[in-house]
């Protein structure tokens, strides 16, 4: 199941790319920062780019976790949604005839967050705690690789 684990070498891939690209040319981000600033780092990046970083950013979030409640109601809503099979597709053509676009978007977004997803679970705390202690040395070693304290950012200092 963990088989992934043996695939993540974060420090080697970095060093993969610093060995073809010049330090300048690259940028390394922590999406800890991003999603605490999600403006700032847009900026840093823009202003790494070389491009305006003045221009105004809208934040908006994009692809929260989220469950399906019931796999049936999240393919019923696709299904009709782009219009799958004969019945989806006429249901699809009478709403589109009768409602506007934008309407018809946020109906969608409406029924898919109150009836198909719901906030996910909570990760199982054993097999967290498995990762963690698998992948302290790597995130140890990106640490001292970006000279950043990411053991204590990400709670790999609080480990039994």
């Amino acid at each position: 199941m963990l088989l992934y684990s043996e695939h993540v070498r974060l420090v080697d891939q970095l060093r993969r790319y610093y060995d073809v690209f010049a330090p300048e040319q690259i940028l390394v981000l922590i999406y800890d920062d991003f999603r605490r600033d999600n403006e700032g780092t847009c900026r840093a990046v823009l202003r790494f780019l070389g491009l305006d970083d003045t221009l105004p950013i809208d934040v908006t979030e994009a692809n929260p976790t989220v469950r399906v409640r019931s796999k049936r109601m999240h393919e019923l809503v696709h299904a009709v949604s782009v219009g799958h099979g004969p019945a989806s597709r006429v249901v699809k053509a009478s709403v589109k005839a009768v409602t506007p676009g934008r309407l018809r978007r946020n109906a969608l977004y409406a029924a898919k967050r109150r009836v198909v997803f719901t906030n996910p679970e909570p990760p199982d705390e054993a097999l967290m705690l498995e990762l963690r202690r698998r992948f302290k040395p790597e995130v140890v070693a990106l640490s001292d690789y970006l000279g950043r304290d990411l053991v204590s950012l990400w709670g790999y200092d609080r480990l039994d």
